[in-house]
């Protein structure tokens, strides 16, 4: 995407979207791409057709914004085929913009809803379906989908299916589809595995659910000796039961392939649970897991202060309180203190508890590196989660909380990532 700010291009086409586009903007698509994109998207909207214009102008209008930021926002954008764009090194970018599917497009297609579920939760996706409403000289550089977002396999439950359908660009280039026609031999009609439209849903049904050619040669073999059939529904039903099977997970996750603050990022999972953790626990139960003895209110009212006076979210301040602790050895300091801590943060531009995370990272390296030519590859610990943490995982789903021995081991192994 664009390099510099003042680099120019245009808008070639554009919607003007309903009250309808809007609310399927809003409820399936926005839990996706993120508020940045969301935003950048109704402006590049607001934008004349076939006028010049500047990065530079959208940057002031997205008050904020960084170069790196739009260029992410409207990555997401392409790989979710709102917006083409198009590259003439003399002439600039072209911006083709399109409209959000309908709720039920959307909903039908398995890839898109997939990622939805991973955001909003399986049930809110069912409450969506039992609502639904029925409706009638450049070079392409767009992003494609699986540039920009990748599918894990860790199941996360939450409160809460036009253009699209066969436009989501999905290469799957690590799946051999030659392989994959030639495992029939000749099971299935030749015409059949040529067909583009069923290459398409096959390559898009083994990316959302990370199953190789052998796995999907299994789902199909499946489909035509069970179902009776080769209908796309019946394909995606019997590669999702293989998915369950495989990573013991009820959904893929939708995951971005580049940090992205808008939307959850590919992120080791150890770490991820050491995020999962501090973002949840209180105030109260960190200063108690520190000490043994419950917090005073005065305590508690000190931190929930300066969380108000910094903005920051609860699992930093968590993790400024592990950090203090250690520097002072257990003693708990004034109020100034911890503001003092925390406005170096901020000056660093610590937003989450992953940044506390990689900012402690990149100042170990410098700090082993000063000390030692030869620890040139140190890096902050990587955390060892306790044997009994599978099992509790696993069990997330009956409410079952933490001990308060299990509580104290999982803080415990957080402070030792500041050691």
């Amino acid at each position: 995407m664009a390099e510099l700010i003042y680099d120019n291009f245009k808008i070639v086409n554009k919607y003007h979207l309903n009250g309808e586009d809007y609310n399927n903007l809003s409820k399936l698509y926005l839990p996706i791409m993120g508020i940045d994109s969301f935003s950048l998207y109704n402006v590049l909207l607001s934008l004349e057709i076939d006028k010049d214009y500047s990065y530079k102008i959208v940057l002031d209008l997205l008050n904020g914004f960084s170069l790196a930021s739009l260029n992410q926002a409207m990555d997401k954008l392409e790989a979710l085929y709102l917006v083409k764009t198009y590259h003439n090194k003399k002439l600039g970018y072209i911006h083709k913009l399109y409209p959000p599917l309908s709720k039920r497009d959307f909903l039908n297609n398995e890839l898109l809803c997939a990622c939805l579920a991973s955001q909003i939760g399986a049930s809110e996706i069912e409450a969506l379906k039992n609502d639904e409403t029925k409706i009638d000289g450049y070079s392409n550089v767009s992003k494609k989908f699986e540039d920009v977002f990748s599918m894990d396999t860790k199941s996360k439950e939450t409160f809460i299916n036009s253009l699209f359908i066969n436009d989501v660009s999905v290469d799957n280039k690590s799946f051999n589809y030659v392989l994959f026609k030639a495992m029939f031999d000749g099971t299935i009609p030749e015409d059949v595995l040529e067909d583009n439209e069923f290459k398409r849903h096959i390559l898009r049904v083994a990316f959302t659910y990370k199953l190789n050619v052998d796995e999907m040669h299994e789902v199909v073999v499946k489909t035509m000796t069970i179902d009776k059939n080769l209908e796309y529904a019946s394909i995606s039903k019997n590669a999702k039961m293989a998915f369950q099977n495989k990573y013991n997970a009820k959904e893929p996750t939708l995951k971005a392939n580049n940090e992205d603050k808008y939307v959850g990022s590919v992120i080791d999972e150890e770490w991820q649970e050491i995020i999962n953790l501090v973002d949840n626990m209180s105030f109260s139960d960190v200063l108690q897991s520190l000490s043994g003895i419950k917090p005073s209110v005065a305590e508690v009212a000190m931190f929930e202060k300066l969380q108000n006076n910094t903005n920051f979210p609860v699992g930093v301040i968590n993790l400024l309180i592990l950090q203090v602790n250690k520097e002072k050895n257990g003693d708990l300091p004034g109020y100034n203190y911890f503001e003092k801590i925390a406005n170096t943060w901020a000056r660093a531009k610590i937003k989450t508890s992953y940044d506390v995370i990689k900012y402690y990272q990149a100042k170990n390296n410098v700090d082993k590196e000063a000390a030692s030519v030869a620890s040139k590859k140190a890096n902050m610990k990587k955390p060892v989660l306790p044997s009994w943490y599978s099992d509790y995982k696993n069990d997330l789903d009956k409410e079952k909380p933490m001990t308060e021995d299990q509580t104290k081991q999982m803080i415990d192994l957080v402070k030792d990532l500041f050691e």
